[in-house]
């Protein structure tokens, strides 16, 4: 992408004084002493290493959402995620997170956020939209519906269970049976959450969880969809462990909420694919009087 991903929000930059620009970015800071609350290792009480924010910015208070992505791709005439199933964004989900958009696919008119600066502006969130909203929704509308392990692998392929005998979600919000890797079952290997992915996931409206928005007005920041950031690290966790990627942040609606948690780390994706739980949100640099998008 070489033109950025939204041209009228850069416009309205380019033209507009620091204070105008409020209700679409909020000013966070610079924080000379900040640190990572944790180190990489999820696992682990170890503290994270410094990483100095040295100058003030100004974060997105939403991720892009299907519909400012729509406008980009049709006034660039890019491609649009496959979910879409054409060039117009999904009904409905107008407000959604945009997701299927690779790192390398994010523009140069605006940049995401480093890993330090996204934790940074984070601070004081809650966490919204995980995987045991989808499955609750699920189990209140239909627990005896009939679901079929589907994939190739599956230890049960072309077998059916009740969806109440394949999840359930405790007090504390902790799905059980959500997946399992090792054999192709749980949930996730089923043609219900199959016909949800590929439909774009279960995300929502962006200000869903008014209540859960960070001390900066900064809105899901835990939860509907991982954020790109522009920190490389070697992932310690995920299917990506041992690689060099790009690292994300905050969680999704197929996360656990323990992955949704401010501190958690060490998770990240290749820069050059599109995933389905993956979405960016934009930061924005203002120098001196004038301010200009980077």
């Amino acid at each position: 992408m070489k033109h950025g991903i939204l041209s009228g929000l850069c416009a309205l930059a380019a033209a507009t004084a620091t204070a105008g620009i409020a209700d679409e970015f909020a000013l966070i800071p610079a924080n000379p002493s900040f640190a990572f609350a944790k180190s990489l290792n999820p696992h682990s009480n170890v503290a994270g290493e410094a990483s100095p924010i040295m100058a003030p910015y100004y974060l997105c208070r939403h991720p892009v959402t299907n519909a400012e992505y729509a406008e980009f791709a049709t006034a660039m005439g890019h491609k649009t995620p496959g979910y879409w199933g054409g060039r117009a964004c999904p009904q409905g989900r107008e407000r959604h997170p945009v997701l299927s958009v690779s790192y390398n696919d994010v523009g140069w008119k605006f940049r995401p956020p480093t890993e330090a600066e996204w934790e940074n502006a984070a601070a004081g969130s809650k966490v919204g939209n995980y995987n045991a909203v989808i499955a609750t929704k699920l189990l209140t509308e239909d627990p005896d519906q009939l679901v079929t392990y589907y994939h190739e692998k599956s230890t049960r392929q072309g077998e059916q269970d009740k969806l109440s005998d394949v999840i359930s979600v405790s007090a504390s919000g902790a799905v059980s049976g959500w997946v399992n890797h090792a054999n192709y079952t749980g949930f996730v290997y089923t043609d219900l959450f199959k016909s949800i992915n590929d439909a774009g996931g279960y995300t929502l409206d962006w200000d869903t969880y008014p209540d859960c928005a960070s001390n900066y007005g900064i809105f899901d920041m835990l939860g509907n969809s991982w954020d790109w950031t522009s920190s490389v690290i070697v992932a310690v966790n995920g299917a990506e462990a041992g690689q060099s990627v790009n690292a994300v942040r905050g969680g999704s609606w197929y996360a656990t909420k323990a992955s949704c948690a401010l501190t958690y780390r060490g998770e990240g994706r290749a820069p050059r694919t599109g995933f389905a739980t993956v979405g960016f949100r934009l930061v924005a640099v203002p120098t001196g009087t004038v301010f200009t998008i980077r």
